[in-house]
């Protein structure tokens, strides 16, 4: 019910019908116009120790009335804008490193909003914040491995348990090969090249991009770490926020669920 009126906006807002519609599609049941009624009564008592009035009713429907600053999408996009502005203006890498780590922080879960995934409405929602999310990852990988010339093996769980979970996603791969070769796996980090460009052309029919070949080759012929990283993309074209066409899940879901 919460992300159902989040995901509808404050200017416009949703009626009853609609509200059923979204929760229960083609398997409503008899009494849901009454159920949506009693769901939007629970979640003012729920929202009541708050200081303003969040659920209001208009002649347009049930309105959820929040700033920027309780929505946790509309946070975890700010970190990422901060992120972006770091690396264009000011070439702060650890600024960056530490909007994105914010940023990161705030999620729950591997995938976005999964306590709504069988809402139709909020499916296109979920999957925009699941690719800001992987591109974020992706993002501050590749910013800690041009930031700090050791220590990359602090890197390689987290880039492992991504690859494995993303095995298509050619920058995570990338970072995981950078950083398993300059901690000194150099075999490690060739096989993860074999076995991404085997699982490509097995399931896809195509050969990885000409980064993944480029940085096997740098690493065949045993060149630095900076010469690796100048390999991978620029940061600040990394981690691109577009414009939010929905606000997804707040924070305030945590009270209604405490």
């Amino acid at each position: 019910m919460l992300a159902v009126l989040t995901s509808a906006g404050a200017e416009i807002g949703m009626n009853a019908y609609n509200i059923a519609d979204h929760l229960w599609g083609s398997t409503q049941p008899a009494s849901g116009l009454q159920m949506v009624r009693s769901y939007v009564m629970t979640l003012r008592m729920a929202l009541r120790s708050t200081p303003v009035q969040i659920v209001h009713n208009r002649a347009t429907g049930y309105r959820l009335i929040l700033s920027s600053n309780d929505v946790d999408a509309y946070l975890f996009e700010a970190c990422l804008r901060n992120a972006q502005k770091s690396f264009r203006s000011e070439k702060n890498s650890q600024e960056a490193i530490c909007s994105l780590e914010a940023g990161l922080g705030m999620w729950r879960s591997e995938t976005a909003m999964p306590e709504v995934q069988d809402v139709i409405l909020l499916k296109g929602e979920a999957q925009r914040l699941q690719e800001l999310r992987l591109q974020a990852e992706e993002t501050l990988a590749e910013v800690r491995l041009r930031a700090y010339p050791r220590g990359h093996h602090s890197l390689i769980p987290r880039l492992l348990h991504l690859v494995h979970l993303y095995p298509f996603r050619e920058r995570l791969i990338a970072s995981l090969m950078i950083a398993l070769y300059s901690s000194g796996r150099r075999v490690e980090a060739l096989l993860t090249y074999s076995d991404s460009r085997l699982r490509f052309i097995e399931y896809a029919g195509v050969e990885p991009e000409i980064t993944l070949r480029r940085i096997q080759v740098a690493i065949l012929n045993s060149l630095d770490h900076d010469s690796l990283v100048s390999l991978l993309p620029e940061p600040s074209s990394g981690c691109t926020v577009p414009p939010s066409q929905a606000p997804g899940l707040s924070e305030l879901g945590q009270s209604i669920r405490g």
